[in-house]
């Protein structure tokens, strides 16, 4: 299956949306922290790009860019809370 079928896309499309809200959702129960509160603002800004691929689909290269980035924040996060 060529990496461009609608079927490869979705199935990123969907790993960044729960690696997202999961990663949201530990970020709200972490104590704030400098680092948590940049996390948090990190996070925030992917949520927007990903609600704005809603109106306007972003080209392969925005969506392994965004992936490669929420799977970094949701590594973090999954560390932040081993940490504390």
């Amino acid at each position: 299956m060529p990496s461009s079928s609608p079927r490869v896309l979705s199935t990123r499309f969907a790993i960044v949306e729960q690696s997202l809200a999961d990663a949201i959702e530990r970020l709200r129960d972490a104590v704030g922290s400098p680092q948590v509160r940049e996390l948090r603002s990190r996070a925030q800004s992917y949520e927007r790009a990903v609600q704005s691929w809603k109106t306007l689909p972003p080209t392969e290269d925005q969506r392994a860019a965004l992936l490669k980035l929420v799977l970094e924040l949701h590594i973090e996060v999954i560390s932040l809370g081993k940490a504390s």
